[in-house]
């Protein structure tokens, strides 16, 4: 049996209808169901629910809480998830399943495997993932299983997470035996459990598979990396988690010489993001953005030397910052 994870939490009606059509429209129509999490949503979920064919609703169990963050509402699901679901996938309440994903799920498990992704694409992107990332599995075809799906190696996609993540959360399907006890880790609401949450799967060597279709459309929902404005409160919380997010990894994962100078580049990089944050916030007297702001500056005091780097780039012309 295969449970769908869907943690929700959205300000937009419609969305969780869309997605879970998607699942209703897999080629496999049996061996699955469906766990959504509550996570305190603004747009009612009973409304989502609304007019569903009843062959999909009888297949969904609602799980609720306060809200407590993506992260927090995946391990509510995982903790609620009964003995005969043996893979987990994952899909959130923004995105859209093609319908031959659950399919090639399955039978990249009946290979094998114990962690699947897929590339994917966003609404608003002319590329995919794994065209962003220049993402090539290194493996050999999957006997039995679609032409483009093949093997990786785990230590090889641990780096390429690290680097630059071509594993999109809504295309994930983990075996279950190979969770175990592992959860995400619910304090990083903005960024960053997803990937430390794969990164201990595959730290324990976990046989991966990977297809190199694009599976899944990602949509333009509540999610964080969807937010493409910057410069306010928002932002800065982002901006706080994906420091933390390096921290952790720096702390509990060995990473080499390169893995490390390229974290030594991404925190320095989100150390100039959020002193330009600040001062945006700052110009717009966004008053929300003081708590982030100051956890900020607690986790890397380091960052406020990137002030004078922020002040100057947010005095250059506008076509000048582009071309730096």
């Amino acid at each position: 049996m295969i449970g769908i994870v869907i943690p929700f939490y959205q300000k937009q009606a419609g969305l969780l209808r869309r997605a879970l059509l998607s699942v209703e429209s897999q080629h496999e129509k049996s061996g699955w169901r469906i766990y959504v999490v509550d996570d305190g949503s603004p747009s009612p979920i009973e409304g989502e629910l609304r007019g569903l064919p009843v062959s999909l609703t009888q297949r969904i169990q609602i799980l609720r809480q306060g809200n407590a963050g993506p992260g927090a509402a995946r391990n509510r699901a995982l903790n609620a998830l009964p003995a005969g679901v043996s893979i987990v996938a994952f899909l959130d309440s923004d995105d859209i399943w093609g319908s031959g994903h659950l399919g090639n799920i399955r039978d990249a498990f009946a290979a094998g495997a114990d962690f699947y992704f897929s590339d994917h694409r966003r609404e608003e992107d002319k590329e995919t993932r794994f065209t962003q990332c220049a993402f090539r599995p290194d493996g050999s075809r999957i006997a039995n299983c679609n032409a483009n799906s093949f093997w990786c190696d785990s230590s090889a996609l641990f780096r390429a997470i690290i680097l630059r993540s071509p594993v999109g959360t809504s295309t994930v399907a983990l075996r279950r035996d190979r969770i175990g006890t592992k959860r995400f880790l619910p304090g990083f609401r903005a960024a960053g459990e997803d990937s430390i949450f794969w990164l201990e799967i595959l730290a324990e060597g976990a046989r991966v598979a990977c297809s190199q279709d694009n599976e899944v459309l990602y949509g333009r929902g509540v999610s964080i990396f969807n937010h493409r404005s910057w410069g306010d409160a928002r932002s800065l919380r982002t901006t706080l988690d994906q420091m933390r997010a390096q921290l952790y990894l720096r702390n509990n994962f060995p990473l080499d010489d390169t893995l490390l100078a390229e974290s030594d580049a991404r925190c320095r990089d989100l150390d100039l993001a959020f002193c330009s944050a600040v001062m945006a916030c700052g110009r717009r007297l966004q008053w929300a953005a003081t708590a982030p702001a100051i956890a900020y500056a607690r986790t890397r005091p380091m960052a406020l030397a990137q002030l004078p780097r922020a002040l100057f780039r947010a005095l250059q012309p506008q076509h000048e910052r582009t071309a730096s």
